[in-house]
């Protein structure tokens, strides 16, 4: 097996724990996997021979694929999955814009799982998102996502009509005065001035010096700003 491109029609996941994963949460994109013969034979390699004796997954031993495609020399395990595309579900969508980095992205996906957030939408994007180096930095969040990728912001916004809130530099809104509606789209560019020149008006973040923020960081403090809100609706909701 050669090492990932693009064009292909199937994707790998490095390591034991981030196929056991995969297994869990999309075992029918599984087509098969390797192992290698120094893997140690412990409670994590006895699940994942069950999770593919579950699944009718195919399993090899095979040091020579393992070496030939793991950047780490402790890969004891790789999982193939064929690509998969899901539809979007739900009614808060975070949309990522002009987007580019590996690492970030699969950053990004890890913050957005944790604060139960399902549907990422890429747009203006030259990203693979399949591409392994993703799918690791992800540590397996790639897995509970729905991705969906779009050329303009247009495009997006004609398909999706809801309200919308853009982080942009020069924002006239404090991101502490956001108070979510729904159905909802948090914009986020990959460097922080992007979307200054298409929306007039945004929320900002506070911080020092008025320095560029990553993208990555910018993400996990308005998701983490916005998953409180959510939690506070839902127990509202319950109260009602």
């Amino acid at each position: 097996m050669d090492k990932y491109k693009t064009s292909d029609t199937h994707s790998y996941i490095l390591g034991i724990s981030l196929t056991i994963e995969a297994l869990l949460n999309v075992p029918e994109h599984i087509d098969r996997v390797y192992l290698s013969s120094k893997a140690i034979k412990n409670n994590q390699y006895y699940k994942l021979l069950k999770l593919c004796l579950e699944n009718n997954i195919e399993l090899y031993e095979d040091d020579k694929v393992i070496d030939n495609l793991s950047v780490k020399e402790n890969c004891y395990g790789i999982g193939v999955f064929k690509k998969f595309y899901k539809e979007l579900e739900s009614d808060s969508h975070i949309v990522l814009y002009g987007f580019n980095d590996y690492g970030e992205l699969g950053t990004i996906m890890r913050s957005a799982t944790s604060f139960n957030f399902k549907d990422i939408i890429l747009v203006n994007s030259d990203i693979d998102y399949f591409d392994p180096r993703v799918v690791r930095a992800s540590m397996g969040s790639i897995f509970h996502l729905n991705i969906k990728e779009y050329a303009s912001l247009k495009d997006y916004l004609n398909e999706y009509k809801y309200n919308i809130y853009p982080f942009i530099s020069k924002g006239n809104h404090e991101l502490k005065t956001l108070k979510l509606k729904r159905p909802y789209s948090l914009i986020i560019p990959q460097k922080y001035k992007e979307l200054d020149d298409i929306f007039t008006e945004g929320y900002y973040l506070k911080h020092k010096d008025n320095e560029d923020i990553s993208l990555s960081s910018l993400s996990s403090i308005v998701f983490n700003y916005c998953y409180g809100q959510n939690v506070n609706d839902t127990h509202n909701d319950h109260k009602g």
